[in-house]
């Protein structure tokens, strides 16, 4: 049997409606790179938590049986070990992983905050294929009616043959693009379900939250020192660097080998029994972990690189992010709020004057082309000033609102 019978087949799509807020909280619960991630960091703190406990110490029992013609005697030891680590040792063992796990968890953050943004951005680009399915549907249904009093009128004679096949070529190109529109809404509103909800019932999530209104004010300045001190990524690389030195310091350490205490009880068969200590050292003839703390310094290097190319990275991150929102907001007030403010009712004047018969067939045609540019351009830029935005504001480590106002 083929083991694709066993993969589950959704007869339907089920569509379930849901505001930017509940798309984030569904996204914190359920999202599968998330849970990977703070698994991680997890598997870290248990590391950090290991790395404080003290080295065990080791019990041993011997007993030595001697004979010599047909004499006996024997000798028996009870022993307890213990390694004992060099002062600061131990210190700089659990501040490396401390550090270590405080990387971890800034990951998480850093992978959180990057995937809420993607969530928001499949929001927005859900809600956008739905306003611009809504504006071809508005500028199809002209057209259908339109083409249907041409028919009419040309069955009664009052209309070219041409006339009529004009009209029906401008509604097969509306009705393909209104076509064409419906699936990439489906898409969008998939995808929002497949990032939120990867192993939900619902097949698409319907954005219900409108991108009204416009994106606050943000000044560069402010935005870069926020993303110095609250950037994920850069207190990942600093936690990491502090890390390397704490091993470091551990490598250096451990030129001298460590001690071992040992102490026991001794008792002979004949009759003679106390107790003994005993501490052994390693001698560093051959090895004093040259290797190791070379391997170490150059580590803390890199990790120190890293730490300065992460602020810097991050740094230019957030001024390209701005100069993008700030491109946007410009071109938002230009066109959205001066050359195109007045396009809304296009479409409806057109209409009056063609009943009237003081406009053409194709100059209502080219008005409802006008029309579903204006408005299709308009819902572009404000989608993508709102991305932009959002997008200023992962670049400097949010936090990232949950609406549009």
């Amino acid at each position: 049997m083929s083991f694709l019978l066993a993969l589950p087949v959704k007869a339907q799509e089920t569509d379930r409606p849901v505001t930017l807020k509940e798309a984030l909280d569904l996204f914190a619960q359920h999202n599968l790179a998330l849970r990977v991630v703070q698994a991680e960091a997890d598997a870290q703190a248990g590391l950090a938590h290991q790395a404080a406990a003290y080295p065990n110490p080791t019990a041993m029992l011997t007993h030595e049986p001697l004979f010599n013609d047909g004499d006996t005697y024997s000798e028996t030891y009870v022993t307890l070990s213990q390694r004992i680590e060099w002062p600061g040792l131990r210190r700089a063992r659990i501040e490396a992983a401390q550090r270590l796990t405080a990387a971890a968890r800034a990951r998480v953050r850093a992978d959180s905050l990057r995937l809420a943004f993607e969530v928001i951005q499949t929001y927005i680009e859900a809600a956008l294929e739905d306003e611009r399915r809504a504006v071809l549907q508005e500028v199809t249904s002209v057209i259908r009616r339109a083409e249907a009093r041409w028919t009419s009128q040309h069955a009664e004679g009052e209309v070219s043959g041409y006339d009529l096949r004009r009209i029906r070529v401008e509604r097969a190109r509306y009705e393909n693009a209104l076509a064409l529109a419906d699936l990439d809404s489906r898409a969008a509103r998939r995808q929002l379900a497949v990032l939120i909800l990867p192993e939900g019932d619902a097949t698409t999530l319907a954005p219900t939250d409108r991108l009204d209104g416009a994106p606050a004010s943000l000044a560069l300045d402010d935005l870069l020192v926020r993303a110095q001190e609250g950037r994920a990524e850069v207190t990942a690389a600093r936690a990491e660097a502090e890390a390397s030195q704490a091993v470091l310091f551990q490598a250096r350490r451990l030129r001298r080998p460590e001690p071992t205490l040992t102490a026991g009880l001794k008792r002979q068969s004949d009759g003679f029994q106390g107790a003994y200590l005993g501490a052994s050292l390693g001698l560093p003839l051959f090895s004093r972990n040259t290797g190791q703390i070379e391997a170490e310094t150059a580590r803390l290097h890199a990790a120190e690189t890293r730490y300065i190319l992460a602020r810097r990275q991050v740094e230019n991150e957030v001024q390209q992010a701005y100069a993008t929102y700030a491109s946007l907001r410009d071109r938002t007030v230009l066109i959205q709020e001066n050359l195109l403010a007045e396009t809304g009712d296009l479409l409806q004047i057109a209409l009056t004057s063609y009943g009237e018969g003081e406009m053409t067939l194709v100059e209502l045609m080219d008005a409802a082309a006008a029309f579903r540019d204006a408005r299709l351009t308009s819902i572009d830029l404000h989608a993508a000033f709102w991305t932009s935005y959002f997008d200023v504001l992962r670049a400097a480590g949010g936090p990232l609102p949950a609406s549009f106002n």
